[in-house]
This record gives structure tokens, sequence and C-alpha cells, in this order.
């Protein structure tokens, strides 16, 4: 039986499996801002799981999962995925414009 598994080499250099960690990291002149940059670097296995699911919709879908992780990389746009966050998850500080209000009884 051949081995027709679509995620035989989703590493897109098998000789080096950091090659994926360097070519995410490679991005960062992206990452505008020091949030930014705080937040893109604790999210590499998010972006990789994405990544695979991808590939997976690929395959299922009947074409050859031929998508390179530095292609993939290419076409996010990280202005936009950090945009579309809470400002908590952006570790931005909302609470000087909220402040807390004790009620008085």
């Amino acid at each position: 039986m051949p081995n027709n598994n679509p995620f035989a080499d989703w590493l897109y250099d098998d000789e080096d499996p950091s090659a994926q960690s360097a070519a995410y990291f490679s991005n960062q002149n992206q990452w505008k801002t020091p949030n930014m940059k705080k937040y893109f670097q604790g999210q590499f296995s998010n972006i990789q799981n994405q990544y695979m699911g991808q590939l997976g919709q690929m395959a299922h879908g009947g074409q050859a999962a031929t998508l390179e992780f530095p292609d993939f990389l290419k076409d996010i746009n990280w202005g936009q995925e950090y945009g579309q966050l809470t400002p908590m998850q952006r570790g931005v500080d909302t609470a000087r414009f909220n402040p807390f209000t004790r009620w008085m009884t």
C-alpha cells in the first residue's frame, strides 16, 4: 500500500525541523509594536496549526497538499490578525479609561 500521507512532508526542509520556526520568526519585521511582537512570539504553534488545517482542507478537497509553510506565512495579514484581538489580548491597559466604581450605601 503506497504512503499517500499528505502531511508526510509538511516541513519544507526535512533536514532541519527548526526551519518552520525560522520561517515564522523571520516575519518579525512585520510585527510593528512591542505588544504585537510579544503576542506573535507566543503564537507559533497556533499559526502552525492553522497551516496544518489548511493542508488538511486541501487534501480533503482532492488537491495535492503542496503549500509550503513560508508561502502560507506570506498570506497572513499580521496587522489585521492583531487588530481583531480584544484590548486585553493585545496587552493594552484599558483600566484608566474604565475607573473602578464604588457604590455608597
